[in-house]
């Protein structure tokens, strides 16, 4: 049975390294770390789906929080049970009350409270990230109106190479390949990804 751990950071900017001193603090072997700099605002995150594939029953996942797994209402209830169904033991770092139990428990009072508990925690993290939002567009909309915001350019540029690369990925796009997919073979960011698609007016 191995311990696995899965680390996430919203951006390229911040640093996974106080994660990974409490994973290793856990003894959790380097080559069983899942690293992750982006936004938990869905699923799509390359090691975190590698880490659904690679986890088998038994195995044990280890979470700094409940917000590394996601910072959707839904989409963490629904990561939750897949893992659950699979067999595999999750424990939190900060939410140790989320923690798995390693023997089936037969209490429905105990099942339900978990199930109460999981759910706050999930809705918490979901309001903070949007009130996080808010908070930015608000910003963004004072520094418009005081000339100073010129907003975010995408690195793929017209032109030369870059334009053949750009339009691969955004017919890549249309046809259906996933944003992790796309991250994985054109070697680009997913904020650049985003960024472009907006600029395209195409995104999904």
């Amino acid at each position: 049975m191995t311990v696995y751990t899965y680390i996430r950071v919203s951006s390229v900017d911040q640093n996974e390294a106080r994660q990974v001193k409490t994973m290793k603090d856990k003894g959790v072997l380097k080559e069983h770390m899942y690293i992750d700099k982006a936004s938990g605002k869905n699923t799509e995150r390359p090691q975190y789906q590698s880490l659904k594939e690679t986890v088998q029953e038994g195995d044990t996942i280890i979470f700094d929080s409940i917000t590394r797994l996601s910072r959707n209402y839904y989409d963490t209830k629904d990561e939750y049970e897949f893992f659950i169904k699979r067999g595999v033991f999750l424990e939190f770092v900060h939410e140790p009350i989320l923690n798995t139990p390693k023997e089936k428990v037969n209490d429905i009072v105990q099942v339900a409270l978990a199930d109460v508990i999981l759910s706050l925690l999930s809705a918490f993290a979901q309001k903070e990230r949007e009130d996080i939002k808010q908070r930015q567009a608000e910003g963004i909309a004072i520094a418009k109106a005081k000339g100073k915001f010129k907003g975010r350019k995408t690195k793929l540029v017209e032109g030369g190479e870059e334009e053949v690369r750009r339009n691969a990925i955004i017919e890549a796009y249309q046809n259906g390949t996933s944003i992790a997919d796309i991250r994985t073979t054109y070697k680009v960011g997913t904020g650049t990804i985003y960024r472009l698609l907006e600029r395209e007016g195409i995104k999904r």
